[in-house]
């Protein structure tokens, strides 16, 4: 049965912009040499980071209707949560009724409800689904311990269970680190007031002047759908935006608040480092924009023409040149891959477009499907231009398909603003 994966994020999201934008991560051609290196020596001065688990082994169980539903393991911070259930078949699951798990209730109940929501399907074979909650609380805080319950409802399958049991987080809340900073960011009309590690990644908290977002002037599109990278000494990460919430003051006084994360910059990771800065980067192109480039490109069957051109090296499916819109070329100059770890490297003809390569490079087990987690990149001590951008965890041997985030061949429309200092 071909592995698939399914995303179905709730609460407080953008809509259609937020799904076309996830339709957008797709592919644009990526100039090589003919040579790549596949199982090169890695760099020198690259360490791959082993981080501790944290997750806590719950493995409880109920049995309904020929499934087996495990509430299997959890790990919690004081603003995030993440809840993996496990759904075991006796018989292979009805590929008929993929789409219904979307129809599918899995609520989780620990300390405060009221968070952004976000849910994977993974099937590991066909009798297999992982399902994995995550779940982020900006306002509160999440308890160290206490009662967790899982409700999980499939109704393709007259599935409708419950389970329950008593967790203790005080190891991951124990490593965490919390700092105050004050960093304007001007470009962004907000203001860095927190940095938080811990156990589940690095949050950026900001607060800025409030906007009313429903009206289009105070909704630019360098607000939308720019973004930070974080730098820690020289890795840089991938930031996500996790949504913004308002204060409860008059609107005269009303503060705009909300945070970015880096997953992958963990507690173990960075707890020792000083150097830490964010990189603003402003892309001036509307949602609306956007979405009419993504539709023409759906339109005249951009995609699957792309995906026709493309070579597979080491079971990395690829593209070999890269134009950018104001016709400079960038490249892939190198790919590694070793057990479950994998170095792509990749320049562009100046600084700005190799970052915007390195930072807005995705790869898929299949295209489509939910992105792998980058784990960084950094720069490429050999080469001018060069960056080198490393996935960790991936299923060793299998077919993976490599591809850039759609709009960064737009390069004029992005600005790299100067790196904004933290902490030193």
């Amino acid at each position: 049965m071909v592995n698939r994966k399914i995303s179905k994020l709730l609460g407080r999201i953008f809509g259609i912009v937020g799904f076309m934008l996830i339709i957008g991560v797709l592919e644009v051609p990526a100039l090589a040499n003919d040579n790549l290196n596949t199982n090169s020596a890695y760099c020198e001065n690259t360490s791959l980071y082993k981080d501790k688990d944290y997750l806590i082994n719950i493995n409880k169980s109920v049995e309904q209707n020929g499934f087996k539903v495990t509430l299997d393991k959890a790990i919690a911070t004081k603003h995030k949560l993440k809840v993996m259930v496990k759904v075991e078949s006796e018989k292979p699951f009805d590929e008929n009724k993929y789409d219904n798990l979307m129809d599918s209730i899995v609520k989780v109940t620990f300390g405060n409800n009221n968070n952004r929501v976000n849910k994977h399907y993974d099937y590991i074979n066909d009798k297999i689904l992982l399902i994995t909650i995550e779940e982020e609380n900006n306002k509160e805080e999440y308890p160290e311990k206490g009662d967790i319950r899982v409700a999980v409802e499939l109704p393709a399958y007259k599935v409708n269970v419950g389970i329950g049991d008593y967790v203790d987080f005080s190891e991951s809340f124990k490593n965490t680190i919390e700092k105050d900073i004050f960093t304007p960011v001007p470009q962004f009309d907000f203001t860095l007031n927190k940095l938080e590690y811990t156990a589940m990644g690095t949050r950026i908290f900001y607060s800025g002047p409030y906007r009313d977002f429903f009206y289009k002037e105070n909704n630019p599109g360098y607000l939308m759908n720019s973004f930070i990278i974080l730098k820690v000494g020289d890795r840089m990460y991938k930031t996500k935006y996790d949504g913004c919430y308002y204060s409860d003051d008059a609107e005269k006084n009303k503060l705009r608040m909300g945070s970015y994360s880096a997953k992958t910059a963990t507690y173990e990771r960075v707890k020792d480092k000083k150097d830490i800065s964010v990189i603003p980067v402003i892309c001036d192109m509307s949602s609306d924009e956007i979405n009419q480039i993504i539709k023409g490109n759906l339109k005249n069957r951009y995609y699957e023409k792309r995906k026709a051109s493309k070579q597979t090296i080491n079971n990395i499916s690829y593209l070999k040149s890269f134009e950018f819109s104001d016709g400079s070329k960038g490249e892939i100059y190198n790919i590694e891959r070793n057990d479950n770890t994998i170095k792509v490297y990749c320049r562009g003809s100046s600084e700005k477009e190799s970052l915007l390569m390195a930072n807005n490079m995705v790869i898929n087990y299949n295209l489509g499907e939910n992105e792998l987690e980058q784990d960084s990149f950094y720069k490429d001590s050999n080469d001018n231009f060069g960056y080198v951008v490393e996935f960790n965890n991936i299923e060793k041997d299998k077919i993976l398909d490599l591809n850039f985030v759609n709009n960064i061949n737009l390069v004029d429309r992005y600005k790299i603003v100067d790196e904004v200092e933290i902490s030193k």
